[in-house]
């Protein structure tokens, strides 16, 4: 009798719990930090507030803060006086939107963006430099419209000198392809092996890609290593004829070519896979010269790949890019 009276109350103690009402839960509150900043056109290009390189405060610029991969507005501020902005949003990683002000089109600057990362309580710095273009590879340069500005970043292969008496072109390269550019300023004194950044318009002479009204950038690293030439054979080389192609603008070498006889600074060579052409062009008629080159005799040639007219040439820089070899 004594069990039974204890399980009944036990019962009821749990059923009388059960009628308790339960507590509501705790609302969710979105956890928010803040993104921070302070937004310049970055003169010298090293993405740093530099006011004594010559970078300048934007003022009076809308910044937005967007869900990431949406134009859906989290947050907006406006650049004060000292180009600083601050703006709450929810946690998370977003995408920075800097509005184009009337100030930023007559500049010609660009904002190349930026994706933040937002921690609970915390303010993440961005700096937010504007710029003259924002970089993309060789190869997709190439495919942008004929007048279009273009900005890409490489290794100078061939210095201004090589190839032209006004020391105005060079040829630059990136990991997918090369391209000239013309008009460079003699006064920056780029050598091969300077890793360099270009602003300018695509444009088209004779058929070759170029990028012409070049703006170098301030951030010059000087003495990079130059790209290793790329190996081909002579039906490679003559193979290569569309002038999109990545072997256009780079540097390349063949091996164990014979080379005939030149007219106006040309002459075929031949590795034994089939003829390609080489050119002695400019100033390299000179650091060069034809009488470098004898019948029966073959040589490693290393140049950056032109295309004149529709024609494919192999452009050695200098006399330290023709070596004689064994034919065997």
């Amino acid at each position: 009798m004594t069990r039974m009276r204890t399980s009944l109350l036990m019962l009821g103690a749990v059923l009388s719990a059960a009628c308790v009402e339960d507590p509501a839960p705790v609302t969710a509150l979105e956890e928010t930090g803040q993104v921070s900043g302070i937004l310049f056109f970055d003169r010298d290009n090293n993405n740093v507030y530099t006011p004594t390189a010559g970078d300048s405060i934007m003022p009076g610029v809308t910044v937005r803060v967007l869900d990431r991969g949406t134009t859906r507005v989290l947050g907006q501020a406006v650049s004060g006086a000292n180009g600083r902005y601050e703006i709450a949003v929810p946690v998370g990683t977003h995408d920075l939107d800097v509005v184009r002000s009337s100030a930023i089109v007559a500049g010609n600057f660009v904002w190349c963006g930026a994706a933040p990362s937002v921690y609970a309580n915390e303010a993440t710095f961005v700096p937010t430099p504007l710029k003259f273009g924002c970089v993309i590879r060789v190869n997709v340069a190439k495919q942008a419209a004929q007048g279009a500005s273009v900005t890409i970043a490489g290794i100078v292969t061939a210095q201004p000198g090589r190839y032209r008496a006004a020391n105005d072109n060079l040829y630059l390269q990136d990991p997918t392809g090369g391209i000239q550019v013309f008009g460079v300023p003699a006064s920056l004194g780029l050598q091969e092996g300077d890793s360099i950044e270009v602003t300018g318009t695509l444009a088209t002479f004779n058929t070759q890609l170029q990028i012409t009204s070049p703006r170098v950038a301030p951030n010059i690293k000087r003495g990079a290593t130059v790209p290793d030439a790329v190996q081909l054979t002579t039906a490679q080389l003559a193979a290569t004829t569309n002038p999109l192609a990545p072997n256009v603008g780079r540097l390349v070498r063949v091996r164990r070519v014979t080379v005939g006889a030149f007219a106006s600074g040309n002459a075929p060579i031949n590795d034994g896979s089939g003829a390609a052409q080489v050119r002695l062009d400019g100033n390299a008629n000179t650091t060069i010269g034809t009488a470098r080159f004898e019948a029966g005799k073959c040589y490693d040639i290393t140049g950056i790949v032109g295309f004149f007219n529709n024609a494919t040439q192999l452009q050695p820089r200098g006399a330290f890019d023709v070596t004689e070899v064994s034919c065997q």
